[in-house]
């Protein structure tokens, strides 16, 4: 009865009501992307997604079990919410038991429980986190495959794989260092043969073509810039792509430039490789502190976690409250998207400061 009542609820909020349906937008999005798995039809030909292989390996398991406990969205939906509990539970447990209490407060903030529930971010996330376990513990080879791994969820964790192998060559040297190199991009270079065998070049580049051509989202560094003096100082446009994504790979060197010897200095390497990747995008979402909190978790400087949670807690302002109000009070998102940014690059002034002080 539950059911029947419940599953028209939920294709209203995602179909009908618009302001409640970006809640749950990004999951029918997921929902979407699986049909494949239940009504047939090639992934990236027939059945379109803006997600890599192994994303959608995720999405498939969720749809194919959940159709056996409701057909539908409905189910898709009550197993997904289930397993990110689960798979953030298991995530808190480990931050909490083998970190700090102010790493585990930054996982229980708003922000992150929102975004674990609602969006895949939490699965590259958690992939992270366990490779810096593994990496703790000096299982560089564990380490390289859970930070691959993360990569073939999603990309961004690519920038960290270069401080990581001058990391390497401090503590094993240079063979080591191609060695982690080698395995950290394994898994996603498989996944990208896998899908050009079944879905062809146009098929494997599809997820990256669409994130290669987006343009500024109004919650951007680069709108931040915008919103603060008032003006479109900043265009947007194939320039400021060039632009943003040299910056991008200039953080990610800068990171490897450290040269990070303890494995404090690798953790502030990896937060200024991704805050960069973050911080210079064109575009910018808010589940985004996601992939933070893994890096945090094993800081050393309390201002950065101390950040992250004040962090947490814009970005609950800025999405979903100031994105719900928007109508209402414009004003509300532009402000915490501002301070969201103005945060992360305090974060990355804050880690080299310490990176040059601690030199």
């Amino acid at each position: 009865m539950s059911a029947v009542l419940i599953s028209p609820a939920i294709t209203y909020l995602v179909r009908g009501w618009p302001r409640s349906g970006f809640v749950v937008a990004d999951i029918a999005f997921y929902f979407g992307s699986a049909r494949w798995i239940i009504e047939g039809g090639r992934l990236y030909r027939e059945v379109s997604s803006d997600y890599p292989l192994l994303a959608n390996i995720i999405f498939a398991i969720c749809r194919l079990l959940g159709h056996f406990v409701h057909p539908g969205f409905w189910g898709f939906f009550t197993l997904w919410i289930a397993a990110a509990w689960i798979v953030f539970f298991f995530a808190l447990h480990r931050v909490a038991k083998d970190t700090t209490m102010l790493a585990a407060i930054a996982w229980l903030g708003p922000a992150p429980i929102y975004f674990a529930l609602l969006r895949f971010d939490l699965y590259p996330a958690v992939a992270t986190l366990m490779s810096l376990f593994a990496i703790r513990r000096t299982a560089y080879i564990e380490g390289a495959l859970w930070l691959g791994l993360a990569a073939a969820l999603k990309g961004y964790a690519l920038w960290m794989l270069p401080a990581y192998c001058m990391y390497m060559v401090s503590q094993r040297g240079f063979s080591w260092a191609i060695k982690v190199g080698a395995l950290g991009v394994a898994p996603i270079i498989l996944s990208l043969v896998i899908t050009f065998i079944f879905a062809g070049q146009e098929g494997m580049i599809a997820p990256f073509t669409f994130q290669a051509l987006r343009t500024l989202n109004g919650e951007s560094t680069y709108d931040t810039f915008n919103y603060l003096f008032n003006l479109s100082a900043i265009p947007d446009g194939s320039e400021l792509r060039w632009v943003a994504q040299s910056l991008q790979v200039g953080c990610a060197l800068a990171a490897a430039a450290m040269r990070p010897r303890s494995f404090d200095g690798l953790i502030d390497a990896f937060l200024l490789a991704i805050l960069g990747f973050m911080s210079f995008s064109v575009f910018y979402s808010p589940q985004y502190v996601l992939w933070l909190l893994p890096l945090v978790s094993f800081s050393e400087s309390r201002v950065i976690l101390i950040s992250t949670i004040i962090l947490s807690w814009l970005t609950f302002l800025y999405f979903p409250i100031g994105r719900f109000l928007y109508d209402w009070y414009p004003a509300l998102l532009k402000t915490a998207v501002a301070a969201v940014s103005l945060i992360r690059l305090f974060m990355m002034f804050w880690i080299l400061k310490r990176h040059f002080f601690r030199g």
